[in-house]
């Protein structure tokens, strides 16, 4: 069996990615370079292309380096990612998003792959109805299985002038054999602000009730 260090696996990834790049004068707004500084001794570096087709696809590798303080390396972990979205308008009342994404570990051999298809809709003047679905499977290459697939769907009805949001979520986990829903009640307060009153298995006896206030701010 073939082996391959971190190191040179992360330098077969970014020489892959630089390949794809015949002409890297024309296609430099195509490349990813997101170098962060993830820690005091660590850095996170995402590092891709952005491919030439309709909608936005991309893909490329993850690589973050865990340094102790006296500067040797602890762990380089590396992983793989693509992404497809594609969002179009059928009418001036209907958007519809949807989405592919992937992310695979070479060391472990766990995947995750998330597909997703969002749809709103302008019903009137006051109100829009927002509906999605979401499949999620986590499977691992090394071991040739599938560990969990997660179903989701949720609707989102929005009242346009009050900032009132009514929302219902539901939940299938084939690991767990489990179903789960929530439904929440959102108003926004201000543009940065928002209450949420949400109220979890509302249909078994153990239902729980919350109430949640939110604030985004930037720094």
């Amino acid at each position: 069996m073939i082996t391959m260090s971190r190191t040179a696996l992360a330098a077969a990834c970014y020489a892959l990615i630089a390949f794809s790049l015949p002409h890297a004068a024309q296609a430099e707004d195509r490349l990813i370079w997101q170098p962060t500084k993830s820690g005091e001794n660590g850095m996170h570096l995402r590092m891709g292309i952005k491919l030439p087709v309709e909608g936005e696809a991309s893909a490329g590798a993850d690589v973050a380096v865990a340094a102790s303080r006296s500067g040797r390396v602890e762990d380089t972990p590396v992983d793989v990612w693509a992404r497809v979205a594609v969002r179009r308008g059928t009418s001036t009342a209907v958007v519809t998003s949807r989405t592919i994404d992937g992310v695979f570990d070479p060391r472990t051999g766990n995947g995750n792959l998330d597909v997703g298809m969002d749809r709103k809709r302008i019903m009137t003047e006051s109100f829009d109805l927002e509906r999605g679905r979401n499949v999620n499977v986590s499977c691992n290459a090394h071991l040739k299985r599938c560990d969990n697939v997660v179903l989701s769907q949720s609707a989102r009805l929005s009242a346009v002038a009050t900032g009132t949001a009514l929302v219902a979520e539901g939940n299938y986990s084939s690991a767990t054999l489990d179903f789960s829903n929530v439904v929440r009640v959102e108003q926004k307060v201000t543009r940065k602000m928002n209450v949420t009153a949400a109220l979890a298995a509302p249909f078994k006896n153990d239902r729980q009730a919350s109430l949640s206030l939110s604030y985004a701010f930037n720094w």
